[in-house]
């Protein structure tokens, strides 16, 4: 290994009252971008999009903006992160110190920060990754993360998966993996009650997005990856906010994992498909990043 970077991915699989998780807190930046944002850089390099002294500028909630700031500064690059106000001074905090420029846009207002990232993007010198709409996000975790996990079930089939729907690259690229295996796997999409873009869409019904507490995913949008592939999802969970942030916790005062709000809201999922379908023997789910993102809001760190 010679850089930081070169410690992505490989992260544990454990298991937890019976259900598997991938634990992806455990990346560098504390979280599962890491592996999409160092896939981004280096294909980008490779064919000829990112190149010496571009700067690379991405919408992000948090943790992919964290994921390319610690990527851009191992590799010489200067990055420029979109980003809503009202996140965790953290997430702010740890671009920072890896040497990122932040411009803020108003609170809960993801697609203006993306429309903002695709237009400086497409200026000459900059590179966009996209990472609600790039198809190399769901083949990162197709290629990599997914073969990770059948190797280390060591022969297990994965009967479901539970995700939350950010970017959409995690849930599409792991049943992709996982469907070779097995053809007849459930995948899950989780998505906060307060913002269930996705449950919305498949029911036809109005879609509202009100402010939530599990940042990192429900963005206010369908992302064009889950849209492209909505056939893959067999249904979404809807987890209230204050449900997940109990979770997470519950699961560092009974498991001893320090995990973020996704994390909680992923595993409740993942327990609520155990208890609807008993049949099922191998649940698959993420612990996405790490509780320490969090400790600056009272809603999280109080007891």
């Amino acid at each position: 290994m010679n850089t930081i970077i070169d410690c992505i991915g490989n992260t544990p699989l454990i298991n937890i009252e019976g259900i598997y998780v991938k634990c992806e807190y455990l990346n560098p930046s504390g979280s599962l971008k890491d592996r999409i944002a160092k896939y981004f850089v280096e294909k980008a390099e490779k064919t000829g999009l990112l190149k010496k002294g571009y700067t690379i500028v991405e919408a992000s909630t948090g943790n992919t903006g964290t994921a390319l700031s610690m990527v851009g500064a191992v590799k010489g690059y200067n990055v420029i992160i979109y980003i809503p106000r009202g996140l965790t001074r953290e997430r702010y905090d740890m671009m920072k110190f890896f040497g990122a420029e932040i411009r803020f846009v108003p609170e809960n207002r993801t697609d203006i920060a993306l429309k903002k990232a695709m237009a400086l993007g497409k200026k000459r010198g900059y590179f966009h990754p996209n990472q609600f709409a790039n198809p190399w996000n769901a083949e990162e975790h197709e290629k990599y993360m997914g073969q990770e996990i059948i190797k280390q079930l060591k022969g297990k089939k994965v009967d479901a998966i539970a995700a939350g729907i950010g970017s959409g690259g995690t849930i599409i690229g792991l049943t992709r993996a996982f469907k070779k295996r097995n053809p007849e796997i459930l995948t899950y999409g989780v998505e906060p009650v307060e913002c269930a873009m996705t449950y919305e869409h498949i029911h036809n019904m109005r879609a509202v997005c009100k402010p939530h507490r599990i940042e990192g995913i429900a963005d206010g949008f369908v992302p064009p990856i889950v849209h492209r592939n909505l056939k893959m999802i067999h249904n979404i969970i809807r987890i209230p906010s204050s449900d997940a942030i109990r979770e997470a916790k519950r699961l560092a005062k009974d498991h001893g994992c320090f995990v973020g709000v996704c994390s909680g809201a992923n595993f409740l999922a993942a327990k609520m498909i155990r208890e609807r379908n008993p049949k099922i023997k191998t649940i698959i789910t993420l612990f996405t990043d790490e509780g320490e993102k969090y400790l600056s809001e009272k809603w999280f760190s109080s007891k």
